[in-house]
């Protein structure tokens, strides 16, 4: 009995070691977001240089080194690019830019965005009105503030608000040229609009009020954001602009700086009042007393 008992243990089979637990996998740590207290230092009343740039002129010097040094650890310390675009000497624009993470980054991103100024805009009478992706500011101390929202990112450009004689000389500037060289020269202020032939190129100049947003949020149907360019055989044949905020007053100064840039005009219609000019060059047209005022320059075949 005993020996049959040992042979009976001899061969129970063994139970199976239990399946050992896999390691815990580490989560990869989110980058914290913004501080309110970041920024208040980047951004001041109405969207405007915040304190951190208390050093920086636009339209002034370019930054010193030791003031790029300075900023350039902020933004290193708080996840943020910023970046200064100097043209020959002269400090033309300061950028911005900053990405929320996690599950709900564009909530950050909204709340950053509010205070640049972004607008809202209803389609209608009682809809829900939706936030404008793309927008502009002038602020009373000359400075022009371009922002962009894409999901839970912001991204914005400080300028010197431009004149309307700067805003012309643009214009003039690109009409003729290849649409190929001013793309490359323009960087982020060209967006396609129609690929190849429609395209917005950005200038820092206030063609609406910034309570002004009874219009599409789509970009393509904006006009208020720079100058409308037409292509044709690869070259630029056409720029136009509107303008929103323009009185009787307005509309008189306006027509005397383009009666000094291009001479006495021609009546060619009355409703709306239509000036026209011509050039070895380019044609003008100028609506002045419609809403919206519209400027359009024409290359001449």
């Amino acid at each position: 009995m005993i020996a049959g008992s040992v042979a009976v243990i001899l061969f129970v089979p063994r139970r199976p070691e239990p399946p050992a637990k896999p390691a815990p996998v580490a989560r990869a740590l989110e980058r914290p977001w913004l501080t309110r207290e970041a920024a208040a230092q980047i951004v001041g009343p109405a969207g405007s240089l915040g304190p951190l740039f208390s050093d920086v002129e636009l339209g002034g010097p370019a930054p010193a080194p030791v003031v790029r040094t300075r900023i350039a650890e902020f933004a290193r310390a708080n996840g943020i690019d910023i970046d200064f675009e100097v043209i020959d000497g002269e400090l033309v624009a300061v950028r911005f830019a900053v990405t929320f993470g996690g599950c709900c980054g564009y909530e950050g991103a909204d709340a950053l965005a509010r205070r640049f100024g972004r607008p809202r805009t209803q389609s209608c009478c009682g809809c829900t009105p939706d936030w404008v992706d793309d927008w502009t500011v002038a602020l009373e101390d000359g400075v022009h503030v371009r922002g962009r929202v894409r999901v839970n990112r912001v991204a914005v450009r400080w300028e010197r608000t431009a004149t309307m004689a700067e805003l012309l000389d643009r214009a003039e500037s690109v009409i003729g040229k290849a649409r190929a060289s001013v793309r490359a020269s323009a960087g982020d202020r060209w967006t396609e609009l129609e690929p190849g032939h429609r395209s917005l190129l950005e200038v820092s100049y206030p063609f609406a009020r910034a309570s002004d947003f009874g219009f599409p949020v789509k970009l393509e149907a904006r006009d208020d954001l720079g100058l409308q360019v037409v292509v044709e055989h690869g070259r630029i044949a056409e720029v136009s602009f509107v303008l929103r905020d323009v009185d009787d007053d307005a509309v008189r100064e306006l027509l005397t700086v383009l009666r000094a840039r291009w001479g006495q005009p021609r009546i060619v219609g009355n409703e709306p009042k239509t000036f026209a000019w011509r050039t070895p060059a380019r044609s003008i047209t100028a609506e002045l007393d419609g809403f919206p005022t519209r400027i359009v320059i024409r290359a001449l075949q």
